[in-house]
């Protein structure tokens, strides 16, 4: 009987051990996240297009709240986007131009 339990209590010892060094490891090594972030990243559409220039919606989060883009920077999102931003941030919409493809080739189903 021996034989079994030895192993199985020397396995229960090390998992305990684990346990204990990975729940200090998890505080000491944990990241620090601004909630406002998480709240303009609730109010951007979730996209993840790019068409910001920001690589994905979580980007554009980060550098609006950092301040380094303007609430209006979302050209899927619009002003209704741009408007649930501001006010979580408590600033200003602004004004944004709305950006339009302009066609220049002329060309239709008449014209080949």
């Amino acid at each position: 009987m021996e034989v079994y339990l030895i192993p199985i209590a020397v396995c229960g010892i090390i998992g305990l051990i684990f346990a204990v060094l990975l729940s200090i490891a998890s505080r000491v090594f944990e990241v620090k996240l601004d909630p406002t972030v998480d709240k303009v990243l609730s109010a951007l559409p979730g996209a993840n297009c790019g068409a910001c220039g920001f690589p994905g919606c979580e980007g554009l989060a980060n550098a609006i709240a950092k301040g380094e883009a303007p609430v209006n920077t979302c050209p899927v999102g619009g002003a209704t986007c741009a408007g649930k931003i501001a006010a979580i941030l408590g600033v200003d919409v602004g004004s944004a131009e709305k950006m339009v493809a302009n066609v220049l080739c002329q060309g239709d189903c008449d014209k080949n």
